[in-house]
């Protein structure tokens, strides 16, 4: 037989912390899964399937498919806290998909509230604390130490996923808006003036016109430097958080929506009233709040010793136990609680958990009838099995559009080399006629310079025959004159001579 591996419904998971940290070098071999899931089958050596994604239909179907029908262990990663409008009012996600309760074997909890919750949700059995493998880099390493003197360096920052409607969203900006007020109008605290870390995601930087952190070199700061170089953090209900407590930085938790808690914290803004007050703690933390702080975070995150080794032990401990069942083809049986490291209360499910109730506006939850559940069920089932042919279909059909597409650019990129080339050929034409006009222009040029020289030769003669006809009419003039003076005196002498 061979040897038994690890199947990770991620075919992301190499880039993705959550599974990073504990996977180079994991004591069973890991594959991930890059077909379509839905369709998946495990092979044949299939120790445990893996994975965070348990509340899409292409997850769901295939863990339900494996929990139902083999004897291969599943194992659900809880990659953060639980986030009360995430769970509970998120329109992108179907009612009753976060854990209540989940489609596998395990779920590897980050603490023992975490796990405490999720067992009251019908999950009774199956919770095994392993804390986040990704922190145990941040337990084991020296980080900056708070400035006590200097600015005051705070951080504010909210979720990946800050809020899931428009309502809430509102509620985000109205928050972040009124911290902006409060620290516009007065950048001192307990004395201190406030340099401001706004890390907001979303594009609400770009909503609120505020401004990004960045290193010398024009580079976002990582998450956990903006962390190391704020002496507070102010957080949207985020993963976050615990990483800023680590750290040991005073941290409250931003929540104008004031939903349920599942991360206590010693410090909460669920008003602008609260901001004053929460500042100047933040600034100068009371020892006791501190203390708790520090106290709530082994609940919410376990971190004595390392969550990795952990990981481990529980994946191989799973394999193991499948290997076994399936060698004496008996179904698969699990202990209530593999890691034995720490003691903690097992909470079983509440006795008012009722679907019904808990959803009171959602009819699917509102049908008790089991044989028509059943009905729905198999009609909704036998419709996902059509998809797949459906969507091949779409997909010829789009890959015929893209043919179609693609002919009609070809012809049209023809016509356009074809009109490229009769624009070309009237440009030739017109630089044609533009070289006859002008030789035609120049031959003019040259006729107009010969007839202004031929008109100058022309004036100079008439200037010339001016100045002769001049002279002449000068000289008749003065014979003019000489021919009356000497008519004159010949009718001067007749006169004499008859009057002697």
């Amino acid at each position: 037989m061979s040897t038994p591996k690890a199947y990770i419904l991620n075919p992301y998971a190499n880039q993705n912390t959550n599974y990073s940290s504990w996977m180079s070098d994991c004591p069973v071999e890991c594959e991930l899964v890059d077909t379509a899931i839905h369709t998946w089958e495990p092979p044949n050596d299939t120790g445990i399937v893996i994975t965070h994604m348990h509340y899409r239909w292409d997850e769901i179907s295939a863990l339900r498919r494996i929990y139902e029908s083999t004897q291969i262990p599943i194992l659900i990663l809880a990659d953060g806290i639980l986030e009360y409008r995430n769970t509970w009012q998120n329109p992108t996600i179907a009612d009753g998909s976060i854990f209540q309760p989940m489609i596998g074997h395990k779920l590897a909890c980050i603490g023992n509230s975490q796990a405490r919750h999720l067992e009251s949700w019908g999950n009774s059995g199956k919770c095994e604390v392993t804390g986040l493998p990704r922190f145990d880099s941040v337990f084991d390493s020296e980080y900056l130490p708070i400035q006590k003197e200097g600015p005051f360096r705070l951080l504010i920052a909210t979720a990946n996923t800050p809020a899931f409607n428009a309502s809430q969203r509102n509620q985000v900006v109205q928050s972040i808006e009124a911290l902006r007020k409060r620290l516009e109008k007065n950048g001192i605290i307990n004395g201190r003036s406030v340099e401001v870390n706004w890390r907001l995601t979303d594009g609400l930087h770009e909503e609120l016109n505020l401004p990004r952190r960045r290193d010398q070199s024009d580079r976002p700061h990582t998450l956990s430097d903006m962390v190391e170089l704020s002496d507070a953090v102010i957080t949207t209900p985020s993963t976050l958080y615990l990483d800023s407590v680590t750290k040991n930085r005073p941290t409250a938790i931003l929540d104008f929506n004031n939903t349920p808690s599942y991360v206590n914290s010693a410090w909460t803004i669920s008003a602008p009233l609260h901001i004053n007050d929460v500042l100047k703690e933040l600034e100068n933390p009371p020892p006791p709040k501190l203390f708790y702080q520090q106290t709530a975070l082994r609940d919410h995150l376990e971190h004595r010793g390392s969550a990795r080794q952990r990981m481990h032990q529980l994946i191989e401990a799973m394999v193991e136990i499948g290997v076994k069942a399936r060698a004496s083809n008996e179904p698969l049986h699990f202990p209530a609680q593999i890691l034995k490291t720490n003691s903690r209360e097992i909470q079983t499910a509440e006795t008012d958990w009722d679907t019904h109730c808990l959803y009171p506006n959602n009819p699917v939850f509102q049908n008790t009838q089991v044989t028509r559940l059943q009905q729905e069920l198999n009609q909704a089932i036998a419709r996902l099995n059509q998809l797949p042919n459906e969507l091949h279909k779409k997909h010829q059909h789009i890959e015929k559009q893209s043919r179609q597409i693609q002919t009609i650019i070809a012809r049209k990129k023809k016509d356009l080399e074809n009109k490229d080339k009769f624009i070309d050929d009237l440009v030739d034409q017109m630089d044609e006629l533009l070289l006859k006009k002008a030789e035609i222009i120049r031959r003019k040029n040259e006729h107009i310079e010969s007839l202004s020289t031929m008109f100058q030769e022309a004036n100079a003669e008439l200037k010339s025959s001016r100045a002769k006809y001049a002279e002449q009419a000068v000289k008749l003039n003065d014979l003019k004159q000489q021919i009356e003076q000497f008519a004159a005196s010949i009718c001067k002498q007749t006169s004499q001579q008859r009057a002697a």
